[in-house]
């Protein structure tokens, strides 16, 4: 095969397969943001981000597999947003570093009000599989709440306490509070108030 026969508009078979993911992608957090994964046909879905539905197949498996990938990407970019936080935050004290974590995380999940109902709703429950990627990545967070606490432990500045039932807690709050704030408030509606409050209840979680 030649090179140009390899290549269309352009662009490589590689890239144009990279193009089409990205589309469907950003139309999943579109639409599951908006109208729910459950209400979303795959036909439709194909539609918004201009995909057929052969090349849809091409690229995932089924509508399970685009929102697990959404989730994914969502959850990862929160995770590496709080772990880059934590790197630049001084090694002390926690309440500085949990103030930091937070923040990030936060204002990773909350930057667009479609992420935050794929995150906090659209996921809960939607299949078996998704459940499990949902609940390893909550172990994930809860893994960075143990670790924070156990070195803040260490360090002298805060009695030992259960950090796992206040990672757990502090999730559990998080997953409860921030789609209702955004129902009651409106998507474009400042987040400074709720993640003051969040920050406020991790800090009482960890350090009493």
């Amino acid at each position: 095969m030649t090179e140009t026969a390899r290549r269309y508009s352009g662009r490589d078979a590689g890239e144009r397969s990279a193009a089409r993911r990205a589309r469907l992608l950003a139309a999943a957090l579109d639409l599951y943001g908006s109208d729910g994964y459950a209400a979303t046909p795959i036909d439709r879905l194909c539609a918004a981000a201009k995909v057929s539905t052969r090349h849809f197949y091409q690229e995932f498996g089924g509508k399970e597999a685009v929102l697990m990938a959404l989730h994914a990407a969502i959850t990862e970019e929160a995770l590496t947003a709080t772990a880059a936080a934590l790197a630049d935050a001084p090694p002390e004290p926690v309440s500085v570093r949990l103030v930091a974590a937070m923040r990030a995380y936060l204002r990773t999940v909350t930057s667009d009000y479609h992420r935050v109902r794929v995150s906090f709703v659209e996921v809960v429950g939607a299949s078996p599989a998704v459940e499990r990627m949902r609940l390893d990545y909550r172990e994930a967070i809860v893994a960075v709440v143990e670790r924070e606490g156990r070195a803040a432990v260490e360090r002298g500045e805060i009695a030992d306490r259960d950090f796992r039932f206040a990672g757990l807690a502090l999730i559990g709050a998080i997953n409860s509070v921030v789609y209702d704030w955004y129902l009651r408030h409106g998507p474009e509606a400042s987040t400074e108030d709720l993640e003051a409050a969040l920050v406020g209840l991790a800090a009482t979680l960890l350090t009493g």
